[in-house]
């Protein structure tokens, strides 16, 4: 994990995106990945960001919460699915995300919004529940 974690700073995006889909692949076992997989969040190269969320979610890694809240507002679609994306796979813990998360329902892209509705269904408070249940009403 050191060394995936000190590869997520090289100059050459595959190598970042490879690093960060390593530590995904390794879930749990990558916590200590955590804080350099939330700057990888911030990356210029849009594919690791993307992958950094997926890590991300897949380690269930609650203290990127507030982070990936943030990566919601990502210009970029994918970002912001997979952040979602994220969010639901932390689950309960991401229970602070479900405001943001009733908030991006409004995306024009309606692939972001099945991908938080599927988010915010998993979380499962009742506030998320009831946006999940006015969503699909509209749909």
């Amino acid at each position: 994990v050191p060394a995936l974690i000190q590869a997520l700073q090289d100059k050459d995006a595959n190598v970042r995106g490879n690093a960060v889909l390593a530590l995904g692949s390794i879930e749990k076992g990558a916590i200590d990945a955590v804080p350099a997989l939330i700057q990888a969040l911030q990356d210029q190269d849009k594919s690791v960001c993307v992958y950094a969320a997926r890590a991300l979610g897949r380690i269930g890694a609650k203290d990127a919460v507030p982070a990936l809240i943030q990566a919601l507002q990502d210009p970029n679609e994918d970002v912001r699915m997979n952040a979602a994306r994220a969010l639901g796979s932390i689950g309960e813990d991401a229970k602070d995300a479900v405001p943001a998360l009733i908030q991006v329902l409004q995306d024009p892209n309606e692939w972001v919004c099945k991908g938080v509705a599927k988010a915010l269904g998993s979380i499962g408070t009742p506030e998320a529940l009831k946006a999940v249940k006015e969503y699909e009403s509209r749909q």
